[in-house]
């Protein structure tokens, strides 16, 4: 018999259902004006599926006309058989688009497959931030192809999640035929980059050049990658970029390692900074290794270490204006066991052999010494002090001598400034230190007396030593 959904309300866009999923209709040949809703008895639904707590369930909403039916022909017994489309509710595939299969919900998510030959394609859609699932041969709402293969699209966030590991390649499997997980085209291009990197290592450690840290990424290789184990791996066999409109940021807990069998080109606009809390090597294994401004000044510091220069060959220094040498305590060359040697108050220097020179003239003048000025170094360490000097009395100690030690073994020895600060000393960690200052002793009072009789005169000498 023919009958249709009834909610409480006129064109409820829910579904009115009791708490065991059943409708309540209105007979066709119901005339009666009864109040809505209470037309006739609960009623179950016939489902294609059904057991407890599963089954295929798409609600009906106000209006829908369905077929009621008997079970066993008993009158008492009524269920919903199926649902129908009529003039009011017009069918959703029709002639105008005969191939598709639909499942839509009235409020426009959809399961939308098409059938059409060599134009198959499955659409899984909300209206939620437009969120969608395309695949096959994408068409817009018009029919009209907008792409082919897969899209998987919201205006919403969205989340990609896979607790064991996740590979995303773009390395072909013709007819979707291998494993799932074959990943063997990316791991061989890893293992032949790892491979031709430890020849690189055993040609830097020969040249005594820093040690890159091959072993963690071999170990990576061997336990997160090739198991795939909570690790993801993307791969590309013609290229793969990376392309923000802002800002792109790479972060690692251990480290980064990026390895490739040619070049590496990094470019920008602005600076390049390269910051390492320990240690930073550069090993060029058999072409140069250029380093030059374009504008700006060349300044290479060692701010609490040496600094060495070494050439197989021939070490050049040259400039087009002036080449200054500023050694603090001294400077010495040394050319084949000869050499010069120059320090504060005196100039050395020395052979074993022939001295010449060459000069049309020589001038000897007055004593003089040239002023030398020093960057000031900065420190990477962490932690800092400076003292402030003062005397018993509270008086600023100037230029006075002084040495800080810290438990860790650094010594740091200098003079005071105008305003009594020591000089400052740097570690890595928070440390005690300990200072010593040492004030120079006012040299004694000396007065002669000459003290006798007529002939004999003895020379005495009182030392007064005034204290302050």
């Amino acid at each position: 018999l023919p009958a249709r959904i009834e909610s409480r309300e006129k064109n409820d866009i829910y579904a009115h259902l009791d708490g065991q999923g059943r409708y309540r209709v209105k007979m066709d040949f119901d005339r009666e004006g009864t109040e809505p809703g209470f037309g006739y008895l609960w009623l179950r639904m016939a489902k294609p599926c059904a057991g407890e707590t599963l089954g295929w369930h798409t609600p009906l909403i106000d209006g829908t006309e369905v077929a009621i039916a008997y079970s066993n022909g008993d009158i008492d017994l009524p269920y919903i058989a199926y649902a129908l489309h009529d003039a009011e509710h017009p069918d959703l595939v029709t002639s105008d688009n005969h191939t598709r299969n639909i499942l839509r919900t009235p409020a426009n998510s959809k399961l939308r497959m098409e059938d059409r030959r060599g134009e198959e394609h499955i659409k899984l859609a909300t209206e939620y931030g437009k969120t969608q699932l395309n695949s096959g041969h994408l068409v817009d709402s018009q029919g009209q192809l907008r792409g082919k293969g897969t899209e998987l699209r919201t205006d919403e966030w969205g989340t990609l999640r896979a607790g064991k590991g996740l590979f995303v390649a773009a390395d072909a499997q013709a007819k979707a035929q291998g494993e799932a997980l074959d990943m063997d085209a990316a791991l061989k291009e890893i293992d032949r980059l790892n491979q031709q990197l430890q020849q690189l290592e055993n040609a830097a450690k020969r040249a005594q050049a820093l040690k890159a840290d091959i072993d963690s990424q071999i170990q990576m290789f061997e336990q997160r990658l090739k198991p795939l184990n909570e690790a993801v791996l993307f791969s590309a066999p013609e290229g793969m970029a990376l392309t923000s409109g802002e800002d792109m940021q790479m972060s690692a807990a251990r480290n980064v390692a990026v390895n490739a069998g040619g070049d590496i080109s990094t470019g920008t606009m602005g600076n390049l900074t390269a910051l390492a809390g320990e240690k930073l090597g550069l090993f060029a294994r058999t072409g140069q290794l250029s380093l030059k401004s374009g504008e700006g000044a060349v300044d290479v510091q060692a701010q609490n270490g040496s600094m060495r220069l070494f050439a197989e060959k021939k070490l050049t220094i040259s400039s087009e204006s002036d080449i200054s040498f500023t050694g603090k305590k001294r400077i010495t060359l040394i050319g084949g066991g000869s050499y010069l040697r120059l320090e504060a108050g005196k100039v050395e220097y020395g052979t074993m052999a022939t001295c010449m020179r060459r000069v049309k003239r020589t001038m000897t003048a007055a004593a003089q010494s040239m002023p030398m000025t020093f960057p000031r170094m900065s420190s990477s360490h962490i932690y800092s002090a400076i003292y402030r000097l003062l005397d018993k009395h509270g008086n600023i100690l100037v230029n006075t001598p002084c040495r800080l030690t810290t438990p860790s073994g650094q010594t740091v020895m200098g003079y005071s400034d105008n305003e009594g600060r020591s000089v400052p000393v740097y570690t890595r960690q928070q440390e005690d230190v300990e200072l010593h200052f040492f004030v120079k002793k006012p040299q004694p009072e000396e007065t002669m007396w000459f003290v006798g009789e007529t002939d004999t005169q003895q020379l005495e000498t009182e030392l007064r030593e005034s204290l302050s």
